[in-house]
């Protein structure tokens, strides 16, 4: 373990040093940079530090919940236990991202410890963390902590503590904004790319028959039923799924290049990634990597909408008001990508001439002009449209479309509006607002650029490990590629033959005092609730699927700790007093559809059948 984060760190420094001392190598990287970048990551605004900090909050908040559905699911014991302590440092990581405390080193945290170490202990480790991984580095690299943060409050009353937080001195500039999105992407393109080495291995990838296999598959999809009976009385819908399993085969290697050279390429990618995660999120159940990997894409891809200046706003303001004043101060703050100019009635009488206003209707409501096409907004409408152009408005706005249908909306503005002076007063001195800087002072830290020549350097390591077994290749295990697993770069081989064959047997856990089902599998071996524990299924039902493909016996007595296990679990969660229950084991068998059926585009379920069912007990002490 010591040596490979010492070849790590190590490579890491040569890296920097390269740069440093080549300046042949510092310039080609540079060129690099300025010439791919508004190909290959197009932005619309300046202020993309803040889209960074943004997603900083939802991915902490991603991780807070994980933490905290494996944590409520942990018997008392295990919850002062090494397990506990690792579920609950997850949660208190989350929590201090989503907050931005000491961000870069909880970043480091997760990277360094808690998804190398820490989820093997508590037996949750997945994919999900691997491009957790590889979104923890972008986030690091653009210091997504300093913004709209409690690190940003701490910096603007101690600037020299930049050095402690590990933040850069200045925002990220263009060039450290593409190494660090060039570096996520390259990661997670070699992910995928050894994916698809090892599918080119898989016969039911090769033929299609993964594809309805999957989608009909009771363990690891939500509607599996319905595809079932989709592709039992459709041909068609088989042959379109297996093609769609061989476009998604294209896919992957093609996510690097195809983003490199932008225009309709680029777009191919990020729309199919969009549809791949869509299935992923609300389909699929995978953990939280769905999850993550949208995160993932809005850092590298989301660049337009709600951040494009060119869609701005004018705002007119009566500045003598006090409501409009607060108003106001609140849009400044909001208006996280300078997308707003205020217009001071005081001083706006060139644009209330051009507008057709004058100065007695301007007092009467808040109004805004849309910058491209001139519209005005006023009021109710106005308010409604703000919330269209302040990404931090977004989760307003179908509350405000909502009252508008039900004209409780208006009403209430109207209301308000009409008795707006009398109600809160004139401001004589109006508030200083809050206007984002127009130029910003810009890092001149050359680690991103490291970071990124560091992450390529990795996967070529990375790429000697691959198995290409079509090639004759069987690949070179080497200390580099372990490395590169630090960055999130990991073998990994999903949706093979052995995930597909987990839906051929489970078992369901009923108990007798409470006339239930355990919450762990329904009679038709989809999951239940006491799967949102990531513990729950990475660490136990998924092994038991797992190790029983092929063996179509009764396994009750070799598995038994870990159904007493989940017995026990089920009772703390129904508060149940301290005691002897009953419960019934059932265990049930379906093979899987042939996939000669598949590849003539045939899909005949067979029945499924009941293997054995047995009482046990346990005693439950609290």
């Amino acid at each position: 373990m010591w040596i490979l984060i010492g070849f790590f760190f190590v490579t890491l420094l040569a890296c920097a040093l390269f740069i440093k001392f080549i300046p042949r190598l510092d310039f080609a990287m540079a060129a690099f940079a300025r010439r791919l970048s508004p190909k290959a990551f197009p932005v619309a605004t300046p202020f993309e530090y803040n889209k960074f900090a943004l997603l900083r909050i939802l991915f902490g908040l991603i991780l807070f919940v994980r933490g905290l559905n494996v944590y409520v699911l942990l018997l008392e014991p295990e919850r002062f236990s090494a397990i506990g302590l690792w579920a609950g440092a997850e949660m208190l990581a989350g929590a201090m991202l989503a907050l931005g405390l000491l961000s870069q080193w909880t970043l480091l945290f997760l990277v360094g410890a808690m998804w190398q170490y820490g989820d093997l202990v508590v037996a949750k480790s997945t994919l999900g963390n691997d491009i957790g991984a590889i979104l923890a580095v972008l986030l690091f690299l653009v210091n997504a902590g300093k913004y709209l943060s409690f690190d940003a409050i701490l910096l603007k009353r101690l600037p020299a503590s930049h050095v402690a937080l590990l933040y850069y001195r200045g925002a990220p500039g263009a060039n450290a904004i593409f190494y660090a999105k060039f570096a996520a992407l390259a990661s997670y393109w070699a992910v995928c790319v050894y994916s698809i080495a090892v599918h080119l291995n898989e016969p039911a990838w090769m033929d299609g028959s993964a594809g309805p296999l999957l989608l009909s598959n009771n363990f690891m999809v939500r509607w599996h039923e319905f595809f079932g009976v989709l592709f039992a009385s459709s041909e068609l819908t088989v042959a379109m799924t297996k093609g769609s399993l061989w476009l998604m085969m294209l896919w992957y290697p093609a996510i690097l290049p195809f983003v490199l050279l932008g225009g309709l390429f680029r777009h191919y990618v990020i729309a199919w990634g969009w549809l791949f995660f869509a299935l992923s999120l609300f389909v699929l159940q995978l953990g939280y990597l769905a999850e993550i990997e949208v995160v993932l894409w809005l850092a590298l891809f989301w660049s337009f909408v709600g951040m494009d200046r060119k869609q701005s706003m004018e705002v007119l303001y009566d500045d003598r008001c006090n409501l409009c004043d607060r108003t106001v101060q609140a849009i400044t703050l909001l208006d996280i990508f300078g997308r707003i100019t205020l217009r001071p009635l005081s001083q706006s009488k060139p644009l209330l001439d051009e507008l057709g206003l004058d100065m007695k209707q301007a007092l009467t409501d808040l109004y805004g002009v849309r910058r491209q096409d001139r519209e005005l907004f006023r009021g109710y409408d106005f308010y409604t449209q703000l919330a269209r152009t302040l990404v931090m408005l977004w989760p307003l706005l179908p509350f405000l479309l909502i009252g508008r249908l039900l004209w409780i909306g208006p009403r209430a503005y109207r209301f308000i509006a009409e008795r707006r002076t009398r109600l809160f007063g004139v401001c004589e001195l109006p508030r200083r607002k809050y206007l984002r800087p127009a130029n910003i002072e810009l890092s001149s830290s050359c680690f991103p650029q490291a970071v990124a020549l560091h992450v390529g350097v990795l996967i070529m390591f990375y790429f000697a490990s691959v198995p290409a077994s079509f090639l004759g290749w069987g690949g070179l295990p080497n200390l580099g590629d372990k490395a590169a697993q630090i960055y999130g770069i990991t073998p990994i081989d999903v949706f093979n033959k052995t995930d597909l064959r987990m839906a051929e047997n489970w078992f369901v856990l009923s108990s007798i005092d409470f006339d239930e089902l355990v919450p762990i599998f329904a009679q038709d071996g989809s999951r239940m609730t006491m799967h949102n524990s990531d513990r729950i299924y990475f660490g136990h039902t998924l092994r038991f699927r797992r190790s029983v493909i092929g063996n179509k016996t009764c396994h009750f007595e070799t598995w038994k700790p870990m159904f007493e296990y989940l017995s026990r679990i089920y009772l703390q969660q129904r508060q149940a007093a301290a005691g002897e229950y009953r419960f019934i084991y059932r265990q049930f068998h379906q093979p899987l559809v042939s996939s000669e059926d598949i590849m003539s585009n045939r899909f005949k379920p067979v029945t499924v059948e009941k293997l054995c069912e047995l009482n046990y007990k346990i005693t439950y002490r609290r």
